[in-house]
This record gives C-alpha cells, sequence and structure tokens, in this order.
C-alpha cells in the first residue's frame, strides 16, 4: 500500500520540520520557519499548549487515510531522537470502536498499517493493548529498548477518575521491575503508585499519537497529555481547534483527485418520508447494476449500501426498529439483506461488509455509525425523519464518503455519494449537511443538490390549528415516525421496474442524470486546478493566507509554451515494465554503491560525547524534549552497558552505530554491519575505550564518511549516466502562473511576475545591471525548494532566470566571495552539465562578485554581463 501524493507530501513537511527543528533546537521557531519557506508565515503562530513539547497536527478530511499517515510518521520523528531513547509511541483514540479497530489493525501483521511500520522499524515492533500492558505480558524494560512498543490506549482509560481510568494509576506488582529499573520518577503523576501502568508509561516519555484530537482539548484532556510526558505530539483530525498547530492541510480537492472520497455528495429532497423510502431503495438498485457492470470489466467488486437514518420522536426501543425493518420487507428488501445499528442492537458485530458473500444492502442506524465505522460501500444517507421533525445528518454525513477500492470507476455515478431527505425547512437541511461536512473536514463546495428545491404552495385561505404536540412515549409518536406504507412502496418500484426498457427513461433514471450532471460541473473544477502546482501543493485553507503574484500579461505566452529541460532516467522497456522517462532523484544514483572495499580513514580524534552534549542542554525556554535523553534513559543506559564485559561493550557499540547508522535506506544493512566490523576491529585499546564512552559520536564521523562516499558515488554515477545516456535532459519544467515568495518586491522593472522574491545585495545589484540590457526580456527569482530545481547528483535551486529576446534561458547562481567551497564548485559542474545536455538555448553561470580566486567555471558579475549583451 502505497502512499497517496498528498500523503508524501504530509510526511516530507514533517521530516523538514525535524530538520527545522534539529536546526533550531526550539520548536516554536522551527515551526514558524516551516511556514516562513511555505510562503505563509501567518500559519507559523504556535500555540505553547504543552510547554516543552513539540505538538503538531495533520488536517486530514473523513476518508484521507489518516492512520496510515500516523504509521507513516513514525520513523520521521524518531530519525530525529537520540538513537538510545526509547522508542515507546502511546496511540490515543478517543472510543472503543475506534479501539478495537486500530489495535486489530497494528497487531495484524499483513494489515497495510502495520506492514508500513515494520518496514520502516525492521520488523522490530508489538503493540499492546491496555490489558496487555497492566500484566506486563512482553511489556519489560529490555523488550522497550530493543523494538518500537506501540500502545494503543483509549482517553477514558486514562483520563479523569472513573474505575477504567483509576486501574492506570494503581500500584501493579506486574511492572514493578520495569519501575525498578527506570528509577524515580522525574515527573510523578499525582496520586498515581510508581509501579502503575500511567507511571511506568511516563517514565518512557513516548510519542504520542492523538487520534481525532478534536476530543482531547479539554482541560482534563490536556493534563492527561502532560502526564505522559511526552517527547512529541502529532495529532490527527478532520477538524482541529483553534489553539492546534497545523502542520498539513489536506482538503477535498487532493483527496477526490487521489480518488479516496466520493464527491460530491448529491442532495435529493422529497415529499414525504415514503419517497424518501423509494428512493432510496431504487437508486441503490440501479447503483448496484452500474457496479455490476463496472465489475465485469474491472473485476472490482461493490454492493452499494443504504444507511437509513431513523430519527423517532418517540422512545428509542428494539420494538421501534424492529417494525421499520418489518415495513421494509413489506417494500420487497429481504429480511436478510437489512441490519440493524444503535446504541443497544448491533448485527453489524463480526460482520464482514465487505465480503462478496454478505447480503446486507441496508442499515437502518440513527448516530452509532459516526466514529469507528468505516464502508465504502455506503453510498446513500437516506434520512427517515418526518417532514417537520429536524434532520439531523451532521454526526453520520462521513460514513458515506469513502470510495470504495481507491480508484475512479467508469460509471460515474459510482464516484459520488447521495443525500435523502424529506423535509420542510429545505433550507434548514442543507445547513445540517454543510455543518456534517464540516464534521468530516469538508466544506460547502463539496455538495449539490440534484434539483431545485420545490416552489411551495401558496397558502391557503383559512388554516386550521395545528394538533396538540406529540408525547415522547406515545404510540402516536412511533406510528407517525413509521407513517408509510411498505406495499405501496412495493408497487411503486414494480412499476418502475415493468417500465424500465433497454433506453430508459424512468423516474429514477433522470434523477442518475441529474446527479451526473452537476457532479460533472463539480469534477470539471478539480480537474481544472489538478495540473496547478499551487493548487496541487497548497490545500484551500493555506492558498487563502499566501500572498500569490501573477505573470505579467505581456509575459504570459513566453511561459505558457516553455518547458525548461531537467534530468530524466531513461527506463528501458522489458518484459515486466514498459520503457519510460522517471524525472531524476539523486536516489537512483545510489544504483551499484557498495561499502565493500571502501576506504575507512576516519579521524576520531573530534567525536563528541552525546550523552555528554544532552546532559548540559538547557531545560529553558522551548528546547523539546525530543532532544532531550531523560535521566532514567542515561541512568538505565550507562548502568546496563558499564555492567557488562569489556568484549561485550564493543558489541554493544557496534550494535549502536549500526542502529544509528541503518536509517540509511540505500545502504545495504550486510554491507554496513561489515564496515562497522572492519572500522572497529582496526582499532586500538584507547580508541575502543573512547568509542565506548561516545558510541553515538562514532557513529556521526562514520556517517559523515559514508555520506562523502555516497556523494562521489552520485557524482560518479551521474556522469556515467548521462554519457552512456541513461539519462537525458528533456524539456519538462513549466513555470508557475502565479509565485508565492514569503517576502517579495517589486521596486525593479523587468520581472516576470508582479513581485519577486527578495533578494539580497549582490543579486539586486545583478538584476539592476540586467534591466538596462536591450536584450534581456525579463528575469524572475527562482524560490529555492519552490522554483525550478537542477536535478542532478545534488539539488540546485539557481537563484536568478533570465529570458533574452531571442528566447534564450539563462541560469544564474550568485556568490559572495566567501563561498567559494566545494558546494560552489560542485554546483558549476552540475549547471555545466545541464546546459550541455539542455541545449543551445539554454545557458548556466555561476556569478561573482568580484575577479578575484574565481572557481574554475565562474564568472565575475563584469564578465558575466558582457557575455549577456552579445546573447
Amino acid at each position: 500500500m502505497e502512499m497517496k501524493s498528498y500523503q508524501r507530501r504530509a510526511i516530507d513537511d514533517l521530516s523538514r520540520y525535524m530538520e527545522l527543528l534539529n536546526q533550531a533546537q526550539d520548536y516554536a521557531a522551527a515551526f514558524s520557519q516551516f511556514w516562513q519557506e511555505k510562503s505563509a508565515p501567518a500559519l507559523g503562530h504556535y500555540q505553547d499548549i504543552l510547554p516543552g513539547v513539540p505538538n503538531l497536527c495533520f488536517k486530514v478530511p473523513t476518508g484521507g487515510g489518516k492512520t496510515f499517515l500516523a504509521c507513516n510518521a513514525l520513523r520521521p520523528v524518531f530519525d530525529a531522537l537520540p538513537m538510545t531513547k526509547m522508542k515507546a509511541v502511546v496511540w490515543l483514540v478517543p472510543s472503543d470502536a475506534i479501539l478495537s479497530q486500530t489495535l486489530k489493525n497494528l497487531q495484524d501483521s499483513s494489515h497495510p498499517y502495520r506492514q508500513a511500520i515494520d518496514v520502516a522499524f525492521g520488523g522490530r515492533v508489538t503493540v499492546y493493548s491496555k490489558q496487555e500492558l497492566l500484566s506486563g505480558q512482553n511489556f519489560n524494560i529490555t523488550a522497550v529498548m530493543e523494538q518500537l512498543s506501540i500502545m494503543v490506549l483509549s482517553y477514558d482509560s486514562f483520563r479523569g477518575r472513573s474505575n477504567e481510568a483509576l486501574k492506570a494509576y494503581r500500584e501493579n506488582s506486574s511492572l514493578a521491575p520495569m519501575a525498578k529499573a527506570l528509577g524515580k520518577p522525574q515527573q510523578p503523576i499525582e496520586k498515581a503508585d510508581d509501579t502503575a501502568l500511567f507511571q511506568v508509561i511516563n517514565q518512557l516519555s513516548p510519542l504520542v499519537i492523538v487520534d481525532e484530537s478534536h476530543h482531547a482539548r479539554s482541560e482534563l484532556s490536556l493534563d492527561m497529555l502532560k502526564d505522559f510526558n511526552p517527547c512529541f505530539v502529532l495529532e490527527l483530525t478532520a477538524t482541529p481547534k483553534k489553539n492546534s498547530n497545523i502542520l498539513s492541510y489536506v482538503d477535498a480537492a487532493q483527496l477526490k483527485a487521489a480518488n479516496m472520497v466520493k464527491l460530491p455528495v448529491i442532495v435529493y429532497n422529497r415529499d414525504s418520508q415514503q419517497e424518501v423510502i423509494t428512493d432510496a431503495i431504487d437508486l441503490r438498485r440501479n447503483l448496484e447494476r452500474l457496479a455490476e457492470a463496472e465489475q465485469s470489466k474491472t473485476g472490482k467488486y461493490i454492493r452499494p449500501i443504504v444507511l437509513f437514518q431513523a430519527q423517532p420522536k418517540g422512545k428509542e426501543n428494539s420494538t421501534t426498529f424492529e417494525k421499520l425493518r418489518d415495513k421494509l420487507v413489506d417494500a420487497g428488501i429481504p429480511q436478510e439483506e437489512i441490519a440493524i445499528r444503535t446504541a443497544d442492537i448491533n448485527e453489524l458485530k463480526n460482520v464482514d461488509l465487505l465480503s462478496e458473500s454478505c447480503p446486507i444492502r441496508y442499515i437502518i442506524t440513527i448516530n452509532a455509525l459516526k466514529e469507528g465505522w468505516d464502508c465504502p460501500f455506503a453510498y446513500i444517507l437516506a434520512s427517515i425523519a418526518n417532514k417537520t421533525s429536524p434532520v439531523d445528518v451532521e454526526q453520520i454525513l462521513g460514513r458515506v464518503l469513502r470510495l470504495p477500492h481507491t480508484c475512479q470507476h467508469s460509471q460515474p455515478s459510482l464516484n459520488m455519494s447521495y443525500v435523502l431527505t424529506s423535509s420542510s425547512d429545505f433550507d434548514q437541511t442543507v445547513k445540517q449537511i454543510v455543518r456534517g461536512l464540516n464534521h468530516a473536514g469538508f466544506t460547502d463546495r463539496d455538495y449539490r443538490m440534484a434539483e431545485p428545491p420545490k416552489p411551495t404552495a401558496p397558502p391557503p385561505v383559512q388554516t386550521e390549528l395545528p394538533p396538540p404536540p406529540l408525547q415522547e412515549d406515545s404510540p402516536s409518536a412511533e406510528d407517525e415516525f413509521l407513517a408509510f406504507d411498505g406495499t405501496q412502496i412495493a408497487a411503486e418500484l414494480a412499476n418502475r421496474e415493468n417500465n424500465k426498457g433497454p433506453e430508459p427513461a424512468s423516474y429514477q433514471n433522470t434523477m442518475l442524470e441529474e446527479a451526473e450532471k452537476v457532479g460533472e460541473t463539480y469534477n470539471r473544477t478539480i480537474e481544472e486546478n489538478a495540473g496547478d502546482l499551487f493548487t496541487q501543493n497548497f490545500a484551500w485553507e493555506v492558498q487563502e493566507k499566501v500572498n500569490t503574484f501573477p505573470v505579467k500579461p505581456e509575459f504570459a505566452e513566453d511561459i505558457k509554451n516553455l518547458r525548461i529541460p531537467q534530468f530524466f532516467q531513461v527506463v528501458p522497456q522489458s518484459l515486466f515494465h514498459e520503457g519510460t522517462l522517471e524525472l531524476l532523484e539523486k536516489e537512483q544514483l545510489a544504483s551499484g554503491f557498495t561499502l565493500k572495499g571502501k576506504a575507512y580513514d576516519i579521524d576520531f580524534g573530534s567525536a563528541d560525547d552525546e550523552l555528554v552534549q544532552v546532559d548540559v542542554r538547557t531545560k529553558e525556554g522551548s528546547v523539546p524534549k525530543v532532544f532531550k535523553m531523560s535521566d532514567a534513559d542515561q541512568r538505565y543506559f550507562k548502568e546496563y552497558f558499564n555492567s557488562k564485559p569489556a568484549e561485550n561493550r564493543v558489541r554493544m557499540c557496534k550494535d549502536i552505530m549500526f542502529r544509528q547508522l541503518n536509517k540509511l535506506d540505500i545502504v545495504d544493512a550486510a554491507e554496513l554491519r561489515e564496515y562497522l566490523e572492519r572500522i572497529v576491529n582496526d582499532m586500538d585499546k584507547p580508541q575502543l575505550a573512547a568509542m565506548e564512552k561516545s558510541p553515538l559520536g562514532y557513529a556521526a564521523k562514520i556517517r559523515n564518511k559514508i555520506d562523502t562516499l555516497l556523494t562521489q558515488h552520485y557524482m560518479d554515477t551521474f556522469h556515467q549516466w548521462i554519457e552512456t545516456e541513461k539519462v537525458i535532459c528533456s524539456p519538462h519544467y513549466q513555470l508557475p502562473s502565479v509565485i508565492h515568495p514569503a517576502n517579495s518586491t517589486s521596486f525593479l522593472g523587468g520581472s516576470l511576475y508582479q513581485a519577486e522574491a527578495d533578494m539580497n545585495e549582490l543579486e539586486q545589484d545583478l538584476v539592476m545591471e540586467l534591466t538596462a540590457l536591450s536584450n534581456v526580456r525579463w528575469w524572475h527569482r527562482n524560490i529555492s525548494r519552490q522554483g525550478f530545481c537542477i536535478n542532478g547528483f545534488i539539488h540546485h535551486y539557481p537563484d536568478i532566470m533570465v529570458m533574452t529576446e531571442s528566447g534564450k534561458v539563462i541560469l544564474v547562481e550568485t556568490k559572495g566571495g566567501h563561498l567559494k567551497n566545494d558546494d560552489s564548485q560542485d554546483k558549476i559542474e552540475l549547471g555545466k552539465a545541464w546546459q550541455y545536455a539542455a541545449g543551445s538555448m539554454y545557458r548556466y553561470y555561476m556569478v561573482f562578485r568580484d575577479e578575484e580566486n574565481l572557481l574554475h567555471g565562474a564568472v565575475s558579475m563584469k564578465q558575466f554581463l558582457e557575455v549577456i549583451r552579445q546573447l
């Protein structure tokens, strides 16, 4: 199961934040810098609701795969932690339904969620329930030190003082050895025993995943989170609270483009409860016919399901819902196709609704399916409230939005979801539907009415007094709720069925035709924006916060037709693969890399003692726990390490360094271990003694050496592949119609866009000179990490792009005199390789202000301007 593009972007965002956090060692500053890079500084105000703890949020609508996203988020966080930090995760969920579902999936080694985690952590993973933790089942200090430990827990089992929550505070002899090994608590929990489960977890300072985090914002919930003593908190929700630090936004357009959701929601309003039921049954039958046709083409099975949302005025009891089922049977639905799922009745327990052998096509519910229930076969939500009753679809609407098989179906009707109601106040019903979409993380843009509301009849001359209100427990209230005739529905459905011919023109097909027409309008809007990088990369909420500047009208045609070459790997045709071109990433150049026979001449003289560094780091300000090894970690590690014989300590050092370095996915694990063996085996006694004091410092030195070897391999492979045409330069990058720099300037003329990214003094001086040249058509300040990249053995974003009147495109990297280094030389080498491969209409220059001690291949500003004048 691969991540969708928006999920990859979210994980990339998290990885980038962790990089900034490592650099700044201040989680608020890193958050601000992250959004500064995204050109949305207004989103970078950090809300410090858990002082000392980085607390971030992924905003993902219902159906967006929040759990899978969280599974893939674990490694980027732990990669930023000290290697000796115990890898403990508390996975908090808001309800028993979500708890059982999450626990089941994460413990199942064949499930994509668990597989993603196993791949990231080499299969060294254990997932615990609360009962397993309380009993100490495979939960001990050795296991926690050597594996990833995921504890799936509910809010209520640790929040407040319920009987269930109190279990986590009590003395627990099963956890006494664990508590002893961890030592005296640094942050004791009030009224918790030292051996209590809550206190033991607190000692582990876990990464905390908070699913549906909008439920965890009360003072009680925040106290619970603090008591977990987390090193990092990652929230998942479709509807974040105002004080959430949202790192990644996902919207409907991104989910729709990834075939994750059935949008738009098509809304029908009918005159009566009976019409709602009739149309829901007929619509479902028609959808099933389309699904059968789809299966014959693709082999993918779909069995559309109707959710009948019963809203009786009277007391909810099993008799009421049984009577409703009887009436639906009278309408022609086989009894085995109907299931009831309410607070008191659960006929879906242990039922696999996705199985082809499952007969269920109709589910009677109220709001029991609002959380922890995912069935992509649910297509229709039919509210069978009475006409004068308020419609309440807010909590359950999201249950019909997940798209089966996460793929676009050839039948458009199978890519949408449907809501049927009968309401005399349709405007209020629409507001409920919008609130339901908001609750699922969507907006009022994501529904469509299949037909306009029917006109209201003129008021009669004389009105009658309304009947007295029905008492909630009266039989007449139930009768009103069940005020439809099942036999009449059966007759109407039979009539519709008999009227269907080779070219059906029935009322029901008119319904679907209307739905497809309004759905086309919605889809057209999505598709028109699908190719726009700004829309692809930014959810609408972010777009509204970003200052954008369009291309100047006189240059619009220039960028419309311009495709700037980038490097592509040629993937030859084979028995299993059609020949194609893939945009080159430097990791592809790692092909053939080996550590066998590689030099290991490393100066360990300046290796830092990571443990000492951690000990002396300040705890003030917003320095996060993610950087601090707890006293318990340090104490246990040191005591455990020093208790071992000398030969065992050397082996442990090798293991520590291996685990730290094995984060390099492109390095073969067996070769890495062999490389470490060669390095350590050649050490003398003083070096071994120093390594035992600083295994992480030694690992850092080895990592630098491997990085150097990798970089050289990237370069060698790149040049070899260019020579053998395994890498070619092909027109690809299109300049966007709008740019969104974090800081902008518009005082210099001749720019491509109405404003450009801010520039340093050297860049401004160069651009000023360019504006005086008659053969320069326009210039553009290329934005690092956003704009055009020369993608080779490094990623290089040249500072300035210039187009001449003759159509030549010139890339310019400006450098101050203090930046004449190896990195600059690598950029020159890559830039010239790009120029040669791109063709005669393209140039690359590295420009220094003066002519003194120029790097090979670089030019001074004076030399550069003289060349440009002649182009």
